[in-house]
C-alpha cells in the first residue's frame, strides 16, 4: 500500500507538466516526455483524430525519426492504433514486427523499426480524442503491466488536457477569423482610393493574429515573378521581386500547397528556407487562389506570444487569402478603368463582389427543385440569400436583408454572411444560429447597421422544417394539394440591433407538391403597387404563386422576373428584389 501510494505521488509529480494553457504544440510535447520517462521508452507519439474521416495523424512525435512521420495518416481501424481508437482499448505488443494488426507503412517511410508499442487511447466524455503510443522499452524485452497501469493514468490526464486546449483553440480561432474578416471588410469600406489598400489589409490581419511580420506577393504574368504587393515588418520594399527559385514564395506558388513551420530547427527540410530571417522558427505560408487558379502567396512570420503557427491559423488564413483574392481582382480592375469616375468604379467593386457573394443554388437537392431571383435596387444591393448542405438528409436556407442599400450594404452583407456561415457549423437549430450570429454582430459592429433574416432547416426525412426569423416579414407555404397558402410566422428581434436578443422556432410538416416561398420585404413592396402596399404585394405574389402549383420553381422565378422587367420602367426600384422558391 505505501509503494503505491509513493508510486501515484511520483506519477503525479511528474504529469504536473502536463498544463492545458499552453499551447497545443508545447503540450503534446511535453505529453510526451512524461511518457517516455515513465515507461523508460525510446520514443512516443501522440495521433490525434481527425473529425471527420476518423483517421488517426501523426501530430507530434518524440524519436529520431518524428520529422519524417510527423503528418503522416493511419486510416481508421489500421494498425494498432488505429485498433485502440476504434476499441478504445488499450494494447501491449512485444512483437509488432509479428503482430497481424502493426501498420509497417510508418515504419517504412521513417527508415524506423518497432519493436515493441504500448497504446492507449485517450478518451473525455465518449469521445476519443486521439491515441497515445509508446515505443521501444529501453534495456528490457518489452513493456509490461506496470508501464500500462502508470501510462493509463496518464492518458487520461492527457485527453483532459489537449481536449481543453483544442476547445479554446477553436473558440480563438473563431473570434480571430471573424476579427480578421471584420477588420479587413472595414479597411474596404472606408479606405480612401488613393490609399494603400493591401498594406491596411495586412496591417489588420497582424493585429487581429498577433504577429509581426507579413507579406502579400503576387504573381505577375508578363516577367513570370512574384512581386511583393504589401508588407509589414520586413525590410524588403513593395514592388520587390521574388525569385520564383530557392524562395518560400516561390515554392508555394508553384507547388500550390501551404507551408506550416511549427519549429525550423526540426520541421524544415527545404534549402530555400532562411533560418535567420525569422526570430520565433515559427511561419506560416499558403497559396492565395482565384477562380481556382494561385495568383499569389500570403506569408506570416514571428508571433508575438513566441508560439508556432497551427491548422487552425491556416484555416483562418485561408478564408482571409480568399477575400484578399477578390478585393485585389477588384483593385486591378479598378485600375484598368481609366476614364470613369471615383465613385462609378468604387460600385462596379462593390457588385463584382455581392455577384460573388451569392451562391449558385443546386438545381436540385434531395429531389426537392430550386430557384431563385435577386435584383438590388441599385447597382449593388444589401439582399443575399445562402445555401448549406447540413447532412446526407438535411439542408438549410438562408434570406437576409441588410438595412441599407449601395457600397456599404454590399461590404457589411460580406462580413455578415462569413459569420453566418462561420457559426452554422456549430449551430444545427435556426433559433441558436441567430442568438449566436447576433452577439458577434452587435459586438463587432461599429457601423450601427443591422439585418433582418428568415433561417430554415429542410430535413426530408420526417418532411420537416425548422424556422426562425429575425424581424424579417412572414414567409409562405403552399399547399399542393388545396393551394392553401400558410403563413410561417416567429418573433425575434433584427441581427445587431440588441445584445441579447433572443429568437422563436417554428416548425412545420410538408408534403410532396409543396412549395416553399422566402423572401424578402422588397418583393412585397415591389407587387403593392404605386402605394407599396405591403398586403397587397403578399397577395398578389400568393395569386402569382398560385398559377404555379403544378410548375417547377424556375417557372415561377421566370414568370416573376417577366412581371419586374414589365413593370420596372413605370416605377422606381426603391428596395432590392430577392426570391427563393423551393418545391418538394
Amino acid at each position: 500500500m505505501g509503494s503505491t501510494v509513493i508510486e501515484l505521488s511520483a506519477i503525479s509529480s511528474i504529469t504536473r507538466k502536463i498544463n492545458s494553457r499552453m499551447p497545443l504544440g508545447i503540450l503534446l510535447s511535453n505529453i510526451l516526455d512524461v511518457a517516455k520517462e515513465l515507461a523508460n521508452a525510446e520514443g512516443a507519439s501522440i495521433l490525434l483524430s481527425d473529425k471527420k474521416t476518423g483517421d488517426l495523424i501523426f501530430n507530434i512525435v518524440i524519436g529520431e525519426k518524428g520529422n519524417i512521420i510527423r503528418g503522416e495518416k493511419v486510416p481508421k481501424g489500421k494498425g494498432i492504433a488505429g485498433m485502440v481508437a476504434k476499441t478504445c482499448q488499450a494494447m501491449i505488443v512485444n512483437d509488432s514486427q509479428n503482430d497481424p494488426h502493426f501498420f509497417h507503412e510508418i515504419d517504412q517511410k521513417s527508415n524506423f523499426k518497432t519493436r515493441n508499442v504500448l497504446c492507449l487511447p485517450m478518451i473525455v466524455i465518449d469521445e476519443t480524442v486521439g491515441v497515445l503510443e509508446i515505443v521501444n522499452a529501453i534495456n528490457r524485452e518489452g513493456f509490461d503491466e506496470d508501464d500500462l497501469n502508470r501510462s493509463l493514468y496518464l492518458a487520461d490526464q492527457a485527453a483532459i488536457a489537449i481536449n481543453s486546449r483544442q476547445l479554446f483553440d477553436e473558440l480563438n480561432r473563431k473570434i480571430e477569423e471573424v476579427t480578421a474578416l471584420y477588420k479587413i471588410s472595414q479597411s474596404v469600406a472606408f479606405a480612401d482610393p488613393n490609399d494603400d489598400l493591401l498594406e491596411g489589409i495586412l496591417s489588420s490581419i497582424t493585429g487581429a493574429l498577433r504577429v509581426e511580420k507579413a507579406s502579400l506577393a503576387i504573381y505577375d504574368k508578363k516577367n513570370h515573378s512574384l512581386k511583393l504587393e504589401a508588407s509589414i515588418g520586413l525590410p524588403l520594399e513593395k514592388g520587390s521581386w521574388i525569385a520564383m527559385e530557392k524562395s518560400v514564395a516561390g515554392h508555394i506558388f508553384k507547388t500550390g500547397e501551404p507551408l506550416i513551420v511549427s519549429d525550423l530547427q526540426t520541421d524544415a527540410d527545404n534549402k530555400f528556407i532562411s533560418h535567420g530571417s525569422y526570430k520565433t522558427g515559427s511561419f506560416i505560408s499558403i497559396p492565395v487562389f482565384y477562380k481556382n487558379k494561385t495568383m499569389g502567396v500570403l506569408s506570416l512570420a514571428d508571433r508575438l506570444d513566441k508560439g508556432g503557427f497551427d491548422t487552425s491559423d491556416f484555416q483562418i488564413l485561408s478564408t482571409i487569402a480568399s477575400q484578399i483574392a477578390e478585393i485585389y481582382q477588384n483593385l486591378m480592375n479598378q485600375k484598368n478603368m481609366e476614364n470613369q469616375k471615383k465613385l462609378a468604379r468604387e460600385i462596379e467593386i462593390a457588385a463584382e463582389i455581392q455577384k460573388k457573394n451569392l451562391p449558385v443554388l443546386p438545381a436540385e437537392v434531395y429531389g426537392h427543385q430550386i430557384a431563385a431571383f435577386n435584383r438590388p435596387a441599385k447597382e449593388v444591393g444589401g439582399d443575399f440569400y445562402d445555401y448549406f448542405p447540413i447532412d446526407d438528409t438535411t439542408y438549410g436556407v438562408l434570406v437576409a436583408d441588410i438595412a441599407g442599400k449601395g457600397i456599404p450594404a454590399a461590404l457589411y452583407m460580406g462580413s455578415v454572411r462569413n459569420i453566418i456561415r462561420a457559426e452554422r457549423r456549430s449551430y444545427y437549430a435556426p433559433k441558436d444560429l441567430f442568438q449566436s450570429t447576433n452577439r458577434h454582430i452587435y459586438r463587432e459592429s461599429e457601423s450601427g447597421m443591422f439585418l433582418t433574416a428568415v433561417y430554415m432547416v429542410i430535413q426530408t426525412k420526417n418532411r420537416n422544417i425548422l424556422f426562425a426569423n429575425s424581424g424579417h416579414g412572414n414567409q409562405l407555404l403552399f399547399r399542393g394539394q388545396t393551394g392553401e397558402a400558410i403563413s410561417l410566422q416567429a418573433s425575434g428581434r433584427p441581427l445587431g440591433v440588441t445584445e441579447d436578443s433572443t429568437y422563436e422556432q417554428g416548425s412545420v410538416d410538408y408534403q410532396p407538391g409543396d412549395i416553399l416561398l422566402l423572401f424578402t420585404d422588397g418583393v412585397s413592396e415591389f407587387l403593392g403597387g404605386e402605394n407599396l402596399d405591403i398586403d397587397i404585394g403578399e397577395e398578389r405574389l400568393i395569386n402569382i404563386a398560385r398559377q404555379f402549383l403544378d410548375k417547377t420553381p424556375e417557372r415561377l422565378i421566370k414568370a416573376l422576373k417577366r412581371y419586374v422587367d414589365q413593370y420596372k420602367g413605370n416605377k422606381e426600384f426603391l428596395d432590392d428584389f430577392t426570391i427563393v422558391a423551393i418545391k418538394f
